[in-house]
């Protein structure tokens, strides 16, 4: 009985998590674009152009705002750009096996997926309520906490479950007490990790020292090849120190050859040259990207339950590439400029949703 409810619950498990994905993605739409400005291409070529483009497929039409949200005056206009809800909804469940996803997004496993991959100082992690250092050799609570003392710069952050830097702690070990270090336990439960907040190559610094500025690329495995989708930079707003836009930073698009698109973004669609300390976008070029994007694609090949994959990258200050994490439940990375799929939109959404007038 158990084996035959099982595929049953695993897909009305996750109908019901992309369900609420979708469903907030178009609630952020909408807030998001009230202050922007209307795009009068998009009410022009609604009718004639989106419309028709879209009726290829078997899926509903996107709403119009999803058009006036996307092709601002900022991106090139296209009929192609994936809404939201249905790149939760529909697609990312489609390319990703969401049943493995809470168990091998686990950021205290990094060290098992990715074992070649420099990653930032592990102090202590724990999983499912047990200690463990980098390498999983088994902790005392004693232990785990005699490892956070003398570590400079530290963060604590859930390993499961957590996204947008929202519960990410910093702390100066020099001034934790061990009951200090127990309550830090407490509060993260079960599964959380510890790291030392790692320094960065200049060159990312100098758009925010405070915050560890990480390259964000979005890989695709299909055709039995990895192609990327996109790759922006993520930084940090002046009193923040962690690289989030919902906390105040900007993000850029990054170019093939590694220098930031002249516009950043904000967390409300807002559209600046500079940073909030006043570096312009377009003088800085990102150290090391052909060995970041190198990296992340040879291990994108491997992780073929996951086709679409976000990976969070820093550079180290000797130029070497460092996995800060990674995510099969990406955002689109809207600074990018055009549809995220470009010349493999129509080949997507056929694959996806199929096309009209041919059988399922």
């Amino acid at each position: 009985m158990g084996s035959k409810l099982r595929p049953l619950y695993d897909k009305l498990y996750i109908g019901v998590e992309t369900f609420l994905l979708a469903r907030g993605a178009r609630r952020d739409a909408r807030r998001d674009l009230k202050p922007l400005p209307p795009n009068p291409q998009v009410d022009e070529q609604y009718d004639s152009l989106i419309r028709p483009y879209w009726r290829q497929f078997r899926v509903a039409v996107p709403k119009k705002y999803w058009f006036h949200l996307l092709a601002n005056a900022n991106r090139p206009f296209s009929p192609r750009y994936i809404p939201d809800d249905l790149w939760f909804g529909r697609i990312i469940p489609h390319y990703n096996n969401l049943i493995f996803a809470k168990a091998l997004q686990d950021k205290c496993l990094h060290s098992v997926l990715f074992p070649d991959m420099r990653r930032p100082v592990t102090v202590v992690k724990r999983i499912a309520g047990v200690y463990y250092d980098d390498g999983l050799s088994l902790l005392t609570e004693d232990e785990a906490v005699a490892r956070c003392h003398d570590r400079g710069r530290i963060l604590a952050k859930p390993s499961v479950g957590s996204g947008q830097g929202h519960s990410i702690r910093f702390y100066d070990s020099a001034a934790l007490s061990d009951g200090d270090i127990r309550d830090i336990f407490r509060q993260y439960g079960d599964n959380f990790i510890i790291q030392e907040k790692m320094a960065q190559h200049p060159d990312l610094a100098k758009l925010n020292p405070g915050s560890l500025n990480t390259i964000r690329i979005i890989t695709f495995l299909h055709g039995g090849q990895v192609r990327v989708l996109a790759s922006i930079l993520r930084m940090g707003g002046s009193s923040s120190e962690v690289d989030n836009t919902s906390q105040g930073g900007y993000k850029a698009a990054i170019g093939p050859d590694g220098r930031l698109d002249a516009l950043g973004m904000d967390h409300h669609f807002r559209f600046s040259d500079r940073s909030e300390n006043g570096t312009l976008f377009a003088s800085v070029t990102v150290p090391s990207f052909a060995r970041v994007v190198e990296s992340v694609c040879a291990h994108a090949a491997k992780m073929s339950h996951f086709k679409i994959i976000g990976w969070d990258m820093a550079v180290a200050p000797d130029g070497e590439p460092v996995l800060v994490e990674y995510n099969v439940i990406p955002a689109q990375a809207h600074a990018a400029n055009g549809p995220i799929f470009g010349d493999l939109t129509d080949t997507v959404l056929a694959e996806v949703f199929g096309k009209r007038g041919e059988r399922p």
